[in-house]
């Protein structure tokens, strides 16, 4: 099922013969059939059962190329729904220089199209677009490995490359049709459009994640009819499939990881019933002191008030923010074990599930287990409890308005059939869609403040992998339950990088590093269990960004990244590297382009004071990050529409209330004044207690 909440344009992308026979040639460059010698080496280095691949499958994924494979269309689908529409011209015309002998000439060197030149040599031009100072082609480098590498393996039909992994791409324990989870929940009712048509609701709120949920909560508590309006799709915990194909297109924004329009970011969201919340790590982290204390600086004292402190607990307690049943993973383990013997900060980090032992492996999938105390299961149901009633596949196209006021919504309803765009009324309307999404329902809504759409902000982040002889199984346990603060303040402003534990499924592993050639793709491939990763989420201070949307609504994101936040990820990768080499990792490596990994030799001790280990650490701070080949995520959002004390500096007011619109409310992380530098969870949540709280004391005050 594709998403068909966004608004489409309905583009196609139509390959001609001559482009496709490129397309052919960079798959079967990057997932290239081994040469006899290749093979017989990964053969004799694996086959011995470490790594839990027998030696049948390592001969056989050896001799696997991308065209064994429907390549075209798990290629161009991935090209289409993860990049922008503004980046199309560009892709066609790569595709068409490298079909001609003049434009092959210009981006390769050699004057024949790229499908007519030989393998090797094929090789040796894509590494050395990695290398090349000239952007442009590092970019074509990463655009074209990550198309051929990560919807390859991410396709649970290429059952070879993930048997070569020893990876399952559907959780054994939960999948089974009759598996019976630790907590039942009942289903939450969805509205027809007729019953939509027959509404009006005091309150709409526009999306189900964490500020939604508590929005549509606090409302109703207060005696409120509350409509809350999700665009994605209403999956109980008995409809989950677990396996990431399915997660990933049915549950993320645009299907998955999407870029921004210069290509310095891969950007992963939420887009389902309980938003960010149903599908994040569990971390449950409260805002720091100095997050507060520079929000108070630009006049927001509520953000040092005992209120928002009682907030923020209030949170934490209702999510069931906990230390208690925490299990680390061999990878988190390897995070604090390392910053221990470094004398760095670690501690353990709270999850949101009760205080109980959570080891899934796919939560990023949804929790079927229904433990996960996302917004679905928590301030949802109270909101339900308390009369709210739902919708979901329905994407508000503008919130309706009358003298000045917020009189209702229009949206697009998909339930089947042609969409269908209906009104429905409210006497106000919170908008908690989201920073990619708020925005633009409010622009659509004749909003023209123009701090509308700026500042995003979306904590930039890396990862970089250790190697370990000991198997790892990183996508096993429990994601997310161990910290390093060690980085966090980079600049002595509060601005930096945390280290945490990411969870990376087959398809983001195959493209997480950078590709270096056939051979040693496959051998990487292979090492899947012995792998350890560590993520560095930095604090984005100033990059200049936007969020912005065509005439079908379709988002952009125009992030070019900042020298300083550049700075903050950098400075977290140095600190990472000393962890996992502390903790034991025998090869490490970071995401730069231009930068191999280090390699102890079997008779070096692994140790941070390795003086090849530390030369090798200054080259890549030498190195550092280029706009181009940083290989940069994130998949927290905010800012979008940040709150501020006056129109000049801000879209929404202190409360929340937009400034150009009376009821017109926006409860999410788009209002944050800056990036938290912490997964923002509790964060929202409070931040939208404050703006239900605003709201109630508004209207009880127009009363009087």
């Amino acid at each position: 099922m594709t998403d068909p909440f966004r608004f489409h344009n309905n583009v196609e992308l139509q390959l001609s013969s001559e482009e496709t026979k490129v397309l052919a040639a960079l798959a079967n460059t990057f997932i290239a059939r081994l040469s006899p010698a290749d093979t017989q080496k990964l053969v004799d280095k694996y086959a011995n059962g470490k790594t839990g691949v027998d030696r049948d499958t390592l001969v056989q994924f050896a001799n696997t190329q991308g065209t064994d494979f429907d390549f075209k269309n798990i290629i161009t689908g991935f090209l289409l729904r993860a990049t922008s529409p503004d980046n199309h011209r560009e892709l066609h015309l790569s595709l068409t220089l490298l079909s001609t002998r003049a434009g092959s000439l210009l981006l390769t060197g050699k004057f024949m199209p790229f499908y007519e030149i030989p393998l090797p040599e094929r090789e040796a031009i894509v590494n050395g677009w990695r290398t090349s100072s000239i952007p442009k082609l590092r970019l074509l480098y990463r655009g074209m490995s990550s198309a051929s590498l990560y919807p390859m393996y991410g396709n649970r039909d290429n059952a070879i490359l993930q048997r070569a992994m020893a990876y399952n791409p559907v959780c054994p324990v939960r999948s089974p049709p009759d598996y019976q989870p630790v907590k039942e929940w009942v289903r939450v009712p969805m509205l027809t459009k007729e019953q939509l048509l027959q509404g009006h609701w005091d309150a709409i709120v526009i999306g189900s994640g964490g500020g939604g949920g508590v929005a549509a909560s606090e409302l109703s508590k207060a005696g409120k009819s509350v409509l809350v309006i999700e665009k994605g799709t209403y999956y109980h915990e008995s409809d989950l499939g677990i396996n990431d194909n399915d997660a990933f297109k049915n549950m993320y924004e645009q299907g998955g990881f999407f870029s921004s329009v210069e290509g310095t970011i891969n950007i992963l969201a939420g887009s389902t019933f309980g938003g960010g919340t149903a599908i994040n790590w569990c971390c449950s982290l409260k805002p720091q002191h100095f997050v507060r204390e520079e929000w108070a600086r630009q006049g927001l004292t509520h953000f040092m008030s005992p209120k928002f402190a009682n907030d923020l607990e209030r949170v934490c307690d209702r999510i069931g923010a906990s230390t208690a049943g925490v299990v680390h993973n061999a990878s988190n383990q390897n995070l604090l074990d390392g910053s221990k013997k470094l004398g760095l900060h670690y501690d353990v980090l709270p999850q949101n599930t009760s205080g109980e032992i959570h080891n899934c492996d796919f939560c990023y999938a949804g929790c079927r287990d229904g433990i996960k105390n996302g917004s679905q299961t928590t301030w949802l149901r109270d909101a339900q409890a308390h009369g709210a009633q739902f919708v979901d596949r329905a994407k508000v196209i503008r919130v309706l308005t009358k003298n000045g006021k917020a009189t209702g919504v229009e949206l697009l309803l998909n339930h089947g059939g042609p969409p269908q765009k209906i009104q429905v009324k409210a006497d106000l309307v919170v908008c908690s869609a989201g920073s990619l999404q708020t925005p633009g329902v409010l622009q659509r809504s004749g909003l023209k403040n123009k701090h509308i759409g700026k500042h995003l902000r979306l904590h930039p982040c890396s990862i970089v992998l250790g190697y370990f002889d000991r198997i790892i199984d990183n996508h096993q346990g429990a994601i997310m339950t161990a910290i390093s603060c060690s980085a966090e303040n980079v600049d002595g402003e509060g601005y930096g990088a945390k280290l945490e534990v990411p969870c990376t499924p087959a398809a983001a592993y195959s493209a997480i590093f950078p590709w270096r050639g056939a051979a040693d793709h496959k051998d990487l491939m292979v090492r899947y269990r012995h792998y350890s990763p560590i993520l560095v989420l930095s604090r984005d201070k100033d990059t200049n960004s936007t969020v912005r949307y065509d005439e079908h609504g379709n988002v952009s994101v125009d992030y070019p990244i900042s020298k300083h936040d550049i700075r903050s990820v950098l400075a977290g990768i140095l600190q990472a590297t000393d962890v996992l080499v502390a903790a034991g990792a025998r090869e490490v490596r970071t995401g730069q382009f231009a930068i191999d990994p280090f390699v102890f030799q079997p008779e070096e001790e692994i140790r941070v004071d390795n003086p090849r280990y530390r030369a090798w650490r200054q080259s890549v701070e030498k190195n550092g990050l280029p706009t181009f080949g940083a290989g940069i995520f994130a998949a927290h959002q905010m800012g979008s529409s940040r709150m501020g004390v006056s129109p000049a500096v801000s879209a929404v007011q202190p409360t929340g209330e937009t400034w150009e619109v009376k009821n017109l409310f926006v409860a999410d992380a788009s209002i944050f004044p800056t990036s938290t530098g912490v997964n923002p969870m509790v964060t929202t949540e409070a931040v939208a207690l404050h703006v239900a709280d605003a709201i109630i004391e508004k209207q009880k005050n127009a009363k009087l």
